[in-house]
C-alpha cells in the first residue's frame, strides 16, 4: 500500500475505495474461490491494514507534536535572540549612516575651504602678474625718452608696442590712466617723426625706408594714419601728371590720341615698386 497516495491533494476517497473493491474482486476471481467471500476477506484485511497504519500515523503525529512542543521554547528563544540581534544591527547601521553623514558634511566643508584657498591663490597670482606688469610699465616709460633723444624710432616703436600690450592685459585700471595718456602722447610724437621719413620714402619710391615706416605704424596700430600719409605724399606727383596732360604748354595742342591717353594713364597710375606696400 502506497502511503504517499493518501497525501496527494486530489485524493478521492470514493474513487480509492471503488478501486480496492475492484481489485479484491479481480483477485478472488483469479483464485477461483467464492467471489463474495474472497472479496470480503480482502477488504477486511485492507481495513485492518488501514487501522494499523492509522494508529502508526497517530503515534507519529503524537511523537512529533510532543517533540515540537518541547522544542518550541528554544525556538522562541532563538527567535527573540535573532530579533534582538536584528535590532542591534539596525542601531549599528543607523550609527554608521550618521557617521557617513558627518564625514560627508566634513568633506563638503573641506572642499569649500579648498575652493576658498584656490580663489585666494588665483587672486594673489593675478595681483603678482599685475604688479609685474606695473613694474614693466614704469621701467618702459623711463626708457622711452632717452630713445627719442637718440632718434631710435624702431626701438621706440617696439617699446611702445610692449607698453600697449601690458596696459591692455591689465584692463582699464584707474591707477594706469596716466600711463595710457603718456603712451598716447609718445605715439603722437613718434608718428610726427616717422611721417616725414614716410613722405620722403614714398616720394623717392624708397622701398626699404617705406617698409620700415610701415612696420612702425603697424606696431602703433595706426595703419589708417599711414594710408592718409601715403595719399598726401602721392597726391602732388599725381596732380603734376594730370596737369601736364590736361593743360599742355601754350601753343601746343593736347595729345588726345589713343597712344597718348594710354601713356598718360600709365604715368597717372604708376604703381610703386614691388614690396613698397604689404
Amino acid at each position: 500500500m502506497d502511503l504517499e497516495e493518501f497525501g496527494e491533494e486530489d485524493f478521492d476517497v470514493k474513487q480509492w475505495v471503488n478501486a480496492q473493491v475492484r481489485s479484491s474482486t479481480a483477485l478472488a476471481k483469479a483464485a477461483g474461490g467464492a467471489r463474495g467471500a474472497a472479496a470480503d476477506d480482502h477488504l477486511s484485511t485492507l481495513v485492518v491494514k488501514l487501522q494499523l497504519l492509522s494508529q502508526s500515523a497517530g503515534k507519529s503525529i503524537d511523537s512529533s507534536s510532543t517533540k515540537l512542543l518541547a522544542e518550541l521554547p528554544q525556538a522562541m528563544s532563538d527567535i527573540q535572540r535573532v530579533g534582538s540581534e536584528a535590532a542591534l544591527l539596525a542601531q549599528q547601521m543607523a550609527q554608521v549612516l550618521d557617521r557617513v553623514s558627518e564625514v560627508e558634511r566634513a568633506g563638503q566643508q573641506t572642499v569649500a575651504a579648498l575652493s576658498t584657498l584656490d580663489a585666494i591663490k588665483t587672486r594673489m597670482e593675478e595681483c603678482a602678474v599685475t604688479l609685474t606688469e606695473a613694474e614693466s610699465v614704469a621701467k618702459t616709460l623711463a626708457l622711452i625718452e632717452p630713445l627719442f633723444q637718440q632718434d631710435e624710432l624702431r626701438s621706440i616703436a617696439a617699446r611702445l608696442g610692449s607698453l600697449r600690450r601690458s596696459l591692455q592685459s591689465m584692463g582699464h585700471m584707474e591707477e594706469f590712466k596716466d600711463a595710457a595718456e603718456r603712451l598716447s602722447a609718445f605715439e603722437d610724437r613718434l608718428e610726427k617723426r616717422v611721417s616725414s621719413k614716410l613722405k620722403e620714402g614714398i616720394e623717392n619710391l624708397d622701398v626699404q625706408a617705406t617698409r620700415e615706416c610701415l612696420d612702425i605704424y603697424d606696431q602703433m596700430e595706426r595703419r589708417h594714419v599711414l594710408m592718409t600719409r601715403y595719399v598726401q605724399a602721392r597726391k602732388p606727383a599725381l596732380l603734376r601728371v594730370y596737369s601736364a596732360a590736361a593743360e599742355p604748354p601754350e601753343g601746343e595742342e593736347a595729345k588726345t590720341g589713343p597712344e597718348e591717353v594710354v601713356e598718360w594713364l600709365g604715368r597717372l597710375h604708376e604703381a610703386p615698386p614691388p614690396g613698397l606696400i604689404k
